[in-house]
């Protein structure tokens, strides 16, 4: 008695019609918020015949998931959004940017970096941009400072 190999492992194009069905369950997946499961028929479509349209739901997905609720790229720009005020904003205390005026500079550019839209995709990373930009330029400026702290 001989067995037949499984389809998903022989490689691509072996099932055209089965492929398209677990790309459906993808979306379907991803339409319920099933991450994850959408990622893994996603994959299994990719497997099974290569196509475009699988290809694109496979980086959304990664940007998806990368950047989802919980993640570090999501709490920095949570973090942003919930500061009180330009201090919250950079991680500083008013005495911190007095003893060293740089201190606002160095802190902005390593949150820059983390919450550029650019590289974060995560919600709210234009907005926690724009407020960590308006902390920088009044904590940066000693005549502006003056007049926040006012």
């Amino acid at each position: 008695r001989t067995t037949t190999p499984r389809m998903e492992n022989l490689g691509p194009n072996l099932d055209p019609e089965e492929a398209a069905e677990a790309l459906r369950r993808a979306q379907g997946k991803l339409a319920a918020g099933d991450l994850d499961g959408a990622k893994r028929f996603a994959e299994k479509s990719e497997r099974m015949n290569p196509t475009n349209a699988a290809q694109a739901l496979l980086k959304s997905l990664d940007d998806l998931i990368e950047f989802r609720p919980g993640t570090k790229w999501a709490k920095a720009v949570e973090r942003i959004l919930e500061a009180s005020d330009h201090y919250a904003v950079l991680g500083l205390t008013p005495e911190a940017v007095s003893a060293d005026p740089s201190a606002p500079k160095q802190k902005y550019k390593r949150l820059a970096l983390e919450v550029h839209p650019d590289k974060n995709k995560a919600g709210g990373a234009e907005a926690a941009f724009k407020k960590l930009n308006e902390a920088h330029e009044t904590l940066s400026d000693s005549k502006k400072r003056r007049e926040y702290d006012g």
